[in-house]
Parts: C-alpha cells; sequence; structure tokens
C-alpha cells in the first residue's frame, strides 16, 4: 500500500544534498511558497504522481514526433526530462488545462486506490461486471472503458495521462511545444529549414491521430449512455462504483441525471465542501440511501470532515434552492467564471 505521505528529501537521504542557490536569488519564490495554505499545498505524493505523469506524456508525444522524422534526423536521446526541463524553464508547460488534468488524474488516482483498499477489492468490479452484460451495447461499451483504463497504466502499474486525454488544441500546443525544444537536435543534422518542415510535418501527422473519442472521459460517457439507454444505471451500481472509487464515473451519471457537464460534476464532486456536495447530489435527484452510501463511501477521501454534515445538508435543502443550484451549474462556465470574479469569488 502506497504511503500517505513521502519524505520531502527523500532522494538525498544518506548523501549530501546537491548545492542550490541560496538568499535573495530565490526570495520571490520562496515567499510565494512559504505562505501556501497547506490545505492547498500539494503533498509530496501528488507532486510526484503529477511530475510522473507530465514526464511519460511529454516523452510519448517527442517519441511519436520522432518516429515521423525521417530516417537519421531524429536525435537519440530518449531522455524526457531534458525535454520537460526546457519547457518548463520557457513557461510552455504552465498550461490551467493541462495542469488541471494532472491535478484531477491525481485526485481519481488517490481516491480509487484508497477506497478499493478499504473494502479489500483490487481493481473496477462493478464495472468490469458490466462486460458480462446482458445489453450488448452496454457490454461493447464497458469493454471499451476497461481497455482504455488499462491503456493509462504503464508496466508497474503507475497511472498515465494519454494524449488523446488532452483537449485538442492543448494537444495542438503541446505537440508544437515539443517538436520546438527538438529543434536544435533536428537542426545539427541538417539545416534549420529542412528541420522546420519535417517538425511541421510530424507535428501535423501526430494531431491527426489524435481522436478525442479515446480520451477516458468519452469512453465513460459512452457507457453511461450505454446504461441509460439500457434502463441499467441502478442506484446499486453507483453505490457499488462509489465504494470502488471510481469518481470518473460517478461523477458522469451525477452530470446525466442533473444535466450539467460531467466536468461541473466532478469539481463539484471533487471540491470536499458539504453544502456543495449536498446541492450537487440533490440535483441529481438522488435518493436519501444513495447519497448516504456515496458519502459514507468516499466522503472522507473528498476531503469532508464530517460526512453526516452533508446527509443533514442534504435533508434541509428546499426545493427551490435545488432548483437555484442546478440552473447556477448549468450556466455556461464563462458566466459562471465572469459572475465568481464579480463577486470577488474564486473556484
Amino acid at each position: 500500500m502506497m504511503p500517505e505521505e513521502w519524505p520531502i528529501a527523500a532522494p538525498a537521504a544518506g548523501r549530501s544534498a546537491p548545492a542550490r542557490a541560496a538568499g535573495c536569488e530565490r526570495l520571490d519564490t520562496v515567499r510565494a511558497d512559504f505562505f501556501l495554505p497547506p490545505a492547498e499545498r500539494l503533498t509530496e505524493q501528488e507532486r510526484a504522481l503529477m511530475t510522473a505523469m507530465l514526464h511519460c506524456l511529454i516523452g510519448d508525444i517527442a517519441a511519436d514526433l520522432r518516429a515521423a522524422l525521417p530516417v537519421g534526423r531524429a536525435g537519440a536521446n530518449d531522455d524526457e526530462t531534458s525535454l520537460v526541463e526546457a519547457l518548463t524553464r520557457s513557461g510552455l508547460l504552465d498550461e490551467p488545462e493541462l495542469i488541471a488534468l494532472l491535478l484531477r488524474r491525481a485526485d481519481e488516482e488517490r481516491i480509487g486506490s484508497a477506497a478499493r483498499a478499504r473494502s479489500g477489492r483490487r481493481g473496477a468490479r462493478a464495472l468490469q461486471a458490466l462486460v458480462s452484460h446482458q445489453d450488448a451495447g452496454v457490454a461493447a461499451a464497458a469493454m471499451g472503458l476497461i481497455l482504455g483504463q488499462g491503456r493509462r497504466r504503464d508496466r508497474f502499474g503507475q497511472c498515465l495521462l494519454a494524449f488523446d486525454d488532452l483537449p485538442p488544441d492543448l494537444a495542438s500546443r503541446l505537440a508544437a511545444a515539443v517538436a520546438a525544444v527538438m529543434r536544435h537536435d533536428v537542426a545539427v543534422r541538417g539545416s534549420a529549414e529542412d528541420a522546420d518542415a519535417e517538425l511541421g510535418s510530424a507535428v501535423a501527422q501526430l494531431l491527426h491521430r489524435h481522436d478525442a473519442d479515446r480520451s477516458s472521459d468519452v469512453l465513460t460517457a459512452r457507457l453511461l449512455r450505454a446504461l441509460v439507454a439500457a434502463d441499467a444505471l441502478s442506484d446499486e451500481l453507483l453505490a457499488a462504483a462509489a465504494q470502488e472509487g471510481e469518481v470518473a464515473f460517478l461523477a458522469g451519471a451525477i452530470g446525466l441525471r442533473a444535466e450539467i457537464a460531467p466536468g461541473i460534476a466532478i469539481a463539484e464532486l471533487l471540491s470536499g465542501e458539504a453544502g456543495r456536495l449536498a446541492r450537487l447530489l440533490r440535483c441529481a435527484s438522488f435518493s436519501r440511501d444513495l447519497a448516504a452510501a456515496i458519502l459514507a463511501s468516499i466522503g472522507d477521501l473528498l476531503g469532508m470532515d464530517d460526512p453526516a454534515a452533508a446527509i443533514a445538508e442534504f435533508d434541509n435543502l428546499h426545493a427551490d434552492e435545488v432548483a437555484a443550484a442546478r440552473n447556477w451549474l448549468a450556466a455556461s462556465p464563462h458566466y459562471r467564471a465572469a459572475v465568481d470574479a464579480l463577486s470577488g469569488r474564486h473556484g
């Protein structure tokens, strides 16, 4: 079982720590880091997981670009660390969408691993069982999702973020950024003009293969639609999914029932705020028993100190409050962001 927190200086244990810039040279960064609220900081486990996923993603993009270059034009350097360092120094990885995806994937992994560990289950049995469902559409969609989840694991079981999981605009920017870092190595084997043409062609080929229909979110949505069509999206299935920490599946089901976007549903689910969770579950017209089962299974993993408080709020919400919450969550994200900005709220 993974430790809850990894030691900060683990790599330097037993030997002298590497030299670091001292004093005023790091003052701006240290000030920002020093005053971050502890509850909002990344844990060492989250940082390590997000870093590993980012390195693998950049490495996969670079490998695909190298494969598309003419023979002898690609560099022999397969170390994605230098690529990530170059992209980080230039600020090209400071993409809110990318960081949000990495953080969400880390949250899903943390919650799923912890929920399955304490329930004694290995793997997503609730979803795996759907592969043998009597409805062919459900069985096919379940198989697609299970295979997709398998492709998002490396040979050691480490979770990954796939290129297909990226929105098209973000995929285009990342592919172009990686190609730009590779330009020098490609140019030394020919000319800068040839490097630009060859890397441009390689990026175009990579983006042509980008398929949003293979993204984890689309595969999950496809299974949920099949379950709805077969009248098989039962409370029992949702409770079992919650017990196994399948938060993406659960959020997708909430989005369907509440008629809000899955991205909004999972943001509310991962907020860890009792009031927001209570309103979300009421918007989805979940029964009290189902809401209680969900909160009992993963309420603490979502960050709630007292899941019972969310049930109390669930019980006390009036119909007009639920309707107002549904209207707010269903509104355009740009509208909601503008309202938050004007009112001084964030998130």
